[in-house]
């Protein structure tokens, strides 16, 4: 198997290898287990990362996840992935101080959140960040300023699809050591920095990974 150059190459071939099991991602709703496909998955992040073009969000913006474990979650950070965006991961447990600061620091454009709380801590901040341009609720949010509905984003991404042919490609290409995410310290001393990580990054650990424990298409954890 060829060593992966970026992240994009990465998943997308994960995507075709795979394609032919039950799941990518499997979630509960209503105490409910849903399965969501790889190739509905691909489907999801390529019409969310064409969503974030069409906010007018360029390659090297800043843009945070603000949630809990959800598909939306991973959906967001392989969009992120593909339309060269930066992303910046916040646990859901910091307090809206910390979340101002690291949006301030990391200059983003937009952020991903998900339910009520994590809505209300940006909703708190949000007048002190004049570079945060959108709220992506991936919830029906109570109202405010500067929100694009997740679902509303994905549909702007599936309507801009057929002027976009060759954009999968163009993120397959992306430079191994484009900077794809800011990770946060905690700041226990301090203020946290930002831990700039590439593409190169993530695949070395990953073919690293691969070495210690091999995982094949006939493998499932079903």
């Amino acid at each position: 198997m060829p060593v992966p150059q970026n992240l994009v190459q990465l998943f997308f071939d994960a995507v075709d290898r795979f394609s032919t099991k039950r799941a990518a991602l499997r979630y509960k709703v209503g105490g409910t287990r849903r399965d969501l496909t790889h190739q509905q998955l691909a489907r999801r992040v390529l019409h969310t990362a064409l969503g974030l073009r069409e906010l007018g969000l360029v390659a090297g913006d800043r843009v945070a996840i603000l949630s809990g474990n959800r598909p939306e979650w991973a959906i967001a950070d392989y969009a992120c992935l593909l339309a060269g965006l930066v992303d910046v991961p916040l646990c859901p447990t910091l307090p809206p101080k910390h979340v101002r600061y690291i949006l301030r620091d990391s200059g983003a454009a937009a952020v991903f959140v998900s339910g009520a709380e994590q809505h209300q801590k940006v909703l708190e901040v949000q007048h002190e960040l004049p570079e945060l341009r959108w709220v992506i609720p991936f919830d029906e949010p109570a109202g405010a300023d500067r929100v694009m509905l997740f679902a509303r984003l994905l549909q702007m991404g599936a309507a801009a699809e057929p002027s976009h042919s060759s954009f999968v490609a163009d993120g397959r290409a992306a430079d191994p050591d484009a900077i794809v995410t800011l990770i946060y310290t905690s700041g226990t001393t301090g203020d946290p920095k930002g831990v700039m990580l590439s593409h190169r990054n993530f695949c070395s650990n990953v073919v690293a990974a691969l070495e210690v424990l091999p995982i094949g298409p006939d493998d499932s954890c079903l």
